[in-house]
């Protein structure tokens, strides 16, 4: 899986730290997101997306 959290969270000026904040993570499952590693229940996904102004859809990539 491929993420675009980290260049949609760039383009707010947000941190990790920031993003997590607004949805109720820590900071390094901001980090694990980013990089791929870490799955998120749909319910964190949706609040990501809302967070970043965008869609779930575009915020994940699943690559076959």
């Amino acid at each position: 899986m491929r993420t675009t959290i980290k260049e949609n969270r760039a383009r707010l000026n947000l941190t990790q730290e920031q993003l997590a904040d607004k949805v109720g993570v820590r900071r390094e499952t901001i980090l694990w997101l980013e990089k791929g590693k870490y799955n998120p229940s749909l319910r964190l996904a949706h609040d990501i997306a809302r967070a970043l102004g965008t869609e779930i859809d575009d915020l994940f990539i699943f690559e076959e």
